[in-house]
Formats: structure tokens, sequence, C-alpha cells
């Protein structure tokens, strides 16, 4: 789902930026799918924060560098975010000093989601390799039960 909002909220600015939504337009389009974006990611955060880092790495203290690791990525990713959101908000409110201003405050949102949708990948491969194969070895129901 996060690569997907990722790609979504990639793809609907560079639309924008190649002239295909004028700010009026594109400003609500930005507030609801950057919005759903973030609190997604960061309630995601913090339910693997909180929860399962903990639990897994009871169930696997020899993997525990790789839950520290992921942990340091969402902090991280969170300065990431927060960057993300006030180059948005420099969209949202570009409005009365004309095309130019929202342009300009436009590129600099895209650069930041670029930047932004790298290290999420990579943070979300790291993931991966790490949660699902300790997933299929020691099986949901074995590892969700034990915490």
């Amino acid at each position: 789902m996060f690569r997907d909002l990722d790609r979504i909220l990639r793809d609907g600015i560079q639309a924008a930026l190649d002239g295909g939504d004028e700010a009026a337009r594109f400003r609500p389009w930005l507030h609801r799918h950057l919005g759903l974006f973030l609190w997604q990611l960061e309630e995601h955060h913090g339910v693997e924060d909180d929860h399962y880092f903990p639990l897994f790495r009871r169930a696997e203290p020899e993997l525990a560098a790789g839950f520290e690791l992921l942990e340091r990525d969402h902090d991280a990713l969170h300065a990431a975010l927060e960057g993300l959101a006030m180059r948005a908000n420099a969209v949202l409110q570009s409005g009365p000093r004309g095309a130019g201003a929202f342009r300009s405050s436009l590129g600099r949102l895209h650069e930041a989601q670029v930047a932004l949708s790298r290290e999420l990948g990579r943070h979300l491969d790291d993931e991966e390799d790490l949660v699902v194969p300790l997933i299929l070895e020691r099986g949901e129901t074995a590892l969700f039960s034990a915490g």
C-alpha cells in the first residue's frame, strides 16, 4: 500500500508539474492524498516500533540489530516526512502569489517526494527481508501469541 500511495503521489505531482493540473484543482488532491500517506506511515511505524519490533526481538534476539536499524530508519523517514509536509504546505499556500510560486513550490515538493521514495523503498525492502522470513519460519500465530 505504501508503494502504491507513494507512486500515486509522485505521478500526481509530476502531472501537475507537466501542466496537467491547475493549482486550484491540484491543492485539494494533494491535501487528501498526502494526508492519507502521512497518516498511514506514522500509524504503521508506531505499531511496529511499539509492538511488533519488540515482539520480534524477543522471538529472535540475534536479529535485534536489524530491528534497531529499522527503527533508526523510522526516525530518518519521519524527518523526511516532516520536510515533505513543509514543502506540501508551501504548495497549498502558494495561491495569492501566482502560478510562478505554485510551480516553484511544486518543484521542491517533487524533489522531496522523489528522495523520500528512494528511502522508503529501501526501508520497505529491508523490512520485508527481515520480517517476512521470520513470520514464515515461526508462523504468525506462534509469534503473535507469544507477545
